[in-house]
């Protein structure tokens, strides 16, 4: 009687999968055949791969833990890592003990000390590492001293969480990895470090828990993050483009849907963006057509407009929708490393290189906009990563868009180096003085629910910040007693507050597409 086809796939959750072991003389025997046999259980098939050397097999010998004394153990290996098309593969997995050592000789004669590293990247077994480390696809098993064949290039380690044997820590830890032991007691068949995409552990003696690690790691892959963000759905050729970004912890309603309905009405196509991919959300009296303002004296809020934020801020409703699944700041730029760290200037290389990578996710964007709300006090105004944004778009001469609060945004955004806020020098808009509350400022830490505790007035004057911002040959304009307060000084557009959305979103778009482009307004 056969079995039924999903009991089958329970049974054999990598039926179809093919794994790649990384072998070469002096491997633990062991360990190869808990490889095989493990991963045949559930169904994959393992490769043995290695560096043939221009033979169609090698024999690759082991006196480790011989079962016979002065008896040699054997394996046959067929496959070069030349050969191998890793599209074909889920996992490729290096063994332990000297596999890694042997593998990381090279036959060249020109070495010495200025092209050392260059020649260990070079060696064929290190090369098809990194083409495996570079495909996110693909799970890395490295057990015991694998590593090595990493520890050349840190770009491949540089912030990763790994666990190894103690004569490759300080290689591992010089090339930026994070050294991650497993907690006391943990027994030695289990320590094993799963970052992602990669599996690693200490010794051969975890080689069971590898496999299962690897194992799920295939079954529930963690999801590639996106440092380019990919249309969901086709761009009108010449459509313009543009990218909201939004607080998670409380963004003021009409800062949002009016410029979004400026720039719906434009043809121009939106896409959202929160610090950690989380769905933002409005603060509740924002939606309040009732809600009376202190510093004004008068209700702010418009039946019409209250009713746009809550459709909006409805997941089930159409407008609700678009709001769904933002991509995720925290993907898409990597974060700077701590000056303390013991591996800084590595991390600090891995970290650059990873931001150019990023940068490159701005391209199909005209536009950025910030919007307010007392939310980006908590996580867009001292973010670095928001700061890496707006200096992505500044790159690229691009048009930045700032509301309310948000604007903090661009007078913390600066240069390393400089140390000087992008702003200086520049003429903006902002919250003024005269309306900042004294009491009440509100976060939105989930959908519906408060902090636990009053917030008071803003913990710093908006006001103050933008006239130190820009400096002696820029200016703040507060516009108080003006209805609307709107500036324009190219890249820059910024909005004074909630009346003034509507006409942020206008001079974005006169920005983008006026004859001619508007690069000056409003002081």
């Amino acid at each position: 009687m056969t079995r039924p086809l999903a009991e089958e796939k329970v049974a054999k959750p990598l039926a179809g999968k093919k794994i790649a072991v990384v072998v070469e003389s002096q491997y633990v025997p062991g360990e190869i055949r808990i490889y095989q046999e493990r991963f045949a259980d559930y169904g994959a098939e393992v490769v043995l791969v290695s560096r043939l050397w221009g033979q169609p097999s090698q024999r690759f010998y082991s006196t480790v833990e011989p079962e016979v004394a002065d008896e040699l153990e054997w394996l046959e290996v067929t496959t070069d890592f030349a050969d191998i098309d890793l599209d074909d593969y889920a996992a490729v997995v290096v063994a332990a003990n000297y596999t890694s050592v042997r593998l990381r000789w090279s036959e060249r004669e020109d070495l010495d000390a200025d092209n050392a590293p260059e020649v260990a990247r070079s060696v064929p077994a290190a090369e098809f590492l990194r083409r495996a480390m570079e495909d996110k696809r693909i799970v890395k098993g490295l057990a015991c001293h694998a590593l090595w064949l990493l520890t050349p290039s840190p770009d491949l380690l540089a912030g990763r969480r790994v666990i190894c044997n103690k004569v490759v820590l300080p290689d591992v830890i010089n090339a930026g990895a994070t050294y991650t032991p497993c907690p006391p007691g943990t027994p030695s068949e289990q320590q094993v470090v799963v970052d992602r995409d990669l599996v690693t552990n200490n010794s051969w003696h975890a080689s069971r828990a590898l496999v299962d690690a690897v194992r799920d790691q295939i079954l529930n892959p963690v999801p590639v993050p996106r440092y380019e963000p990919v249309p969901a759905v086709s761009v009108t050729p010449g459509q313009r483009r543009i990218l909201v970004l939004l607080s998670e912890w409380g963004y003021w309603g009409e800062e949002l849907v009016g410029p979004l309905g400026e720039f719906d009405r434009a043809g121009y196509r939106v896409d959202f963006c929160t610090p950690t991919g989380k769905r933002p959300n409005a603060i509740p009296v924002s939606m309040d057509e009732n809600f009376f303002d202190p510093p004004l004296q008068r209700t702010i809020t418009t039946a019409e407009m209250a009713a746009r934020v809550k459709e909006i801020d409805d997941p089930a409703t159409e407008q609700g929708k678009r709001l769904e699944d933002p991509i995720d700041l925290a993907h898409w730029f990597p974060e700077r490393p701590y000056f303390a760290d013991p591996a800084f200037v590595r991390k600090l290389e891995a970290y650059n290189r990873r931001l150019v990578e990023a940068k490159r996710g701005i391209n199909p964007f005209d536009a950025l906009l910030i919007v307010g709300g007392s939310g980006p006090l908590v996580d867009l105004a001292n973010n670095q990563r928001v700061h890496d944004l707006i200096l992505g778009f500044l790159e690229v001469d691009k048009p930045i868009g700032a509301e309310c609060y948000g604007v903090t945004c661009l007078a913390f955004a600066r240069d390393m180096n400089l140390r000087q806020s992008i702003i200086r020098g520049k003429h903006v808009t902002g919250h003024c003085l005269e309306y900042d509350y004294k009491d009440g400022t509100a976060f939105v830490e989930s959908r519906g629910n408060f902090l636990d505790f009053n917030m008071g007035p803003p913990p710093y004057p908006l006001e103050y910040i933008l006239r130190d911002a820009t400096g002696p040959h820029g200016g703040y304009h507060g516009n108080f007693g003006h209805p609307t307060s709107v500036i324009v000084d190219y890249p820059f557009i910024t909005g004074r507050s909630t009346p003034d959305s509507i006409l942020t979103g206008r001079k974005m778009i006169e920005v983008l597409d006026g004859d001619p482009p508007l690069r000056r307004w409003g002081w």
